[in-house]
Order: structure tokens, then sequence, then C-alpha cells
């Protein structure tokens, strides 16, 4: 998403099971005429092939099965989702502090705030990889390294060694100081931070995060998976995709963008090839410049992407925006989107 003034997190979920209504075939009173029996009987079993055979069916509307998450700066503001849903939160989408060191790798923000006993659901910490006065060069040389294995300790202290880690989040956009530079050293300092983060945290998920619909990087051009630091150092491929640049009004339109190089459909596909899950961090509606608005077509390809995907899919996590200036995605408090909102509790409410 476009730079946000606030650095701290967010998320929300839950889990519902869809279940579908069966009929049983009565006997009929009569003996029917043969020839009528055997159309029946043709019909029976080719009803039955086809019960079996391999094509997907399509979405129930209604249900989530996968971890489901929003944002919030606390539990407190987290759990207003579920308020909003009807189902219990799975995971919290939450921001490092960025101004310097100490606040980015052992201030305990937001991991303090979000230990278990205070949410016990999942989360997932978008964190830079490096303050603004740091850079990918020195970085790469390993001069960052203690400061790694230090964020790896604070998030084994506060009971997130599980942590899904966003580093880098974006990487793909001009609007954070993280972008590369030279991708091949942007690559080695990917690297050895996760090495570091690992040393200390062995369970920790690192969440290799790219921004939809850019498909070349800032300053080289190159094409976006030329960042892919290898299938060693990335536990889940993530994509934030909001309704914008272009906005999904259409199915063409949705067919033309998820699949761009940096579009959601690839990344899943990505994700499969090499044997990773996918996720969706940051998703919403854009009611700003080059934003689809009110568009609940959006929300409902997002929900069928993620219900044919569903064994794929690590996480997806509304962002649920307000602020003026900012995507204001809003479905609740305040509801600035009525009608996607309805759609959205149709769809991945707690019906």
């Amino acid at each position: 998403m476009r730079p946000r003034p606030a650095p701290r997190g967010w998320g929300s979920a839950g889990r519902r099971t869809v279940r579908a209504a069966r009929t049983r075939n009565r006997r009929a009173a009569h003996p029917l005429p043969l020839p009528l029996l055997l159309l029946l009987v043709i019909g029976l079993v080719a009803g039955g092939l086809s019960s079996c055979s391999n094509k997907p069916k399509p979405p129930q509307p209604g249900g989530v099965r996968w971890v489901s998450g929003a944002n919030g700066n606390y539990p407190a503001d987290v759990n207003l989702w579920s308020v909003f849903t009807g189902r219990k939160v799975d995971l919290a989408v939450v921001f490092t502090d960025r101004q310097d060191w100490t606040n980015l790798v052992s201030a305990g923000w937001p991991t303090q705030a979000f230990t278990r006993d205070k949410f016990p659901g999942g989360l997932s910490v978008a964190q830079p990889m490096f303050p603004k006065d740091g850079d990918e060069a020195t970085c790469a040389t390993g001069a960052y390294d203690n400061y790694w294995r230090q964020f790896g300790t604070t998030l084994t202290t506060f009971g997130r060694g599980d942590a899904f880690v966003r580093l880098g989040w974006e990487f793909n956009g001009d609007w954070f100081w993280w972008y590369p530079r030279d991708v091949e050293t942007w690559k080695t300092c990917y690297r050895r931070t996760v090495l570091a983060i690992r040393s200390t945290a062995p369970h920790v998920r690192i969440d290799w995060n790219m921004t939809a619909h850019r498909d070349h990087l800032p300053v080289s051009g190159q094409d976006i998976w030329d960042a892919y630091p290898g299938d060693d150092y990335v536990d889940v491929v993530s994509i934030d995709s909001y309704d914008s640049y272009p906005a999904s009004v259409s199915k063409t339109i949705w067919d033309r963008q998820c699949h761009l190089r940096s579009g959601l459909c690839t990344v899943i596909a990505f994700a499969r090839a090499h044997g990773k899950k996918f996720a969706v961090p940051e998703w919403g509606l854009v009611r700003t410049t080059g934003g689809g608005g009110d568009n609940p077509y959006y929300i409902q390809k997002m929900y069928e992407t993620f219900t044919a995907n569903a064994d794929a899919l690590a996480y997806e996590a509304y962002f649920n925006n307000a602020e003026e200036g900012n995507v204001e995605s809003s479905l609740y408090r305040p509801v600035l989107n009525p009608n996607a909102a309805e759609r959205y509790l149709a769809l991945f409410g707690d019906r």
C-alpha cells in the first residue's frame, strides 16, 4: 500500500465450514413403463459420473475456511473486525515503528502488545529491511546481522517466534526507502537478514511481499521476479492487492490485472510451482485516485479466488482504512463503502 503516516500494525479473521444440503431420491409409488425406466437409469448414471468428476465446483456463498485477518494497532482494534464479521479473529496484521534500529528490532512494539495472552491469533509483522539511514549495500556486508539476531530474539521473547515477517514489504514500489537499487546487492541483504532472524527465531515464517500492478522495479526497470531471493529464504510468497491501477470493474479487467507479472493469479501460480503458500496481507477497496470505489464485484472476485485456492492460502487480511488521503477502504466504523460491505458480509461473514 502507498505510504501511510502511522507505521504501526493491524488484523482480523475467522473460519466457517459451508455445508451443502443433501436431498434423497424417493422410490416411485407405481412402476414406470420400460422406456421411461431406461431413460431414468441412464440419467442417474450420468449424474453420478458428473458428481465424481474433478471439475471445480463454483464457490458457495457465505463461508471462510482459511486464516482471515484485518488490521489494527492493538488487539482491541483488531477485535472490532470480529464484531463486524461475526467471526473470531485469526490473525493481526501489524507494523513495526520505522524510526531507528532500536524501534525496529528490540523495542518490543508491536509484539509486546500482541502476546498470546492478549491476542491468541496469529501475527503478521511488516518489517523494513533497515531504517531510513540504512542501505542495502551496508546490509549486504553483514553489518546489520546483529540487529536482526536481536529482532529474532524479540519475537521469541514475546512468544511470537512463529510470526509471519513481511520483510521489505512492497519492495517494488517507490514509496518506501528499501526498494532495490542494485537487485543482486538487495537480494544478498535479504538473504543475510533472513539467516540472522532465523538464528534466534527458527520457526519464523518469512513472507516475501510485493505490491500488485507494478511489474518492474523502480530503479533498474527489471522484472519484479528478478528480486526473488530464492526458495531457501522464503516461506510465503505474498502480494498486497488493492482495487486500483486498474480497478476490477469487469471480468475482462479482473482477468487481465490478475495475470500481470505482479498480479494475484501470477503470485498464486508461482507459489504453487515452488511448493510455497501464498498470502494477501493487505487487500481492500480504493476510493481515492485510481480506485474502483464502492465495488462489490472486486469483493466477489477476491472471495472466489481465495475459495478456489484455499489449500495453498497461508492467510489473507482485509485492510480496513478510513484515513483521508489513504485508500479509504473502510467497510466498518465507518461504513464508507456500503454496497461492498454488504457483499463482504454475505461472503466472508458468519452467515
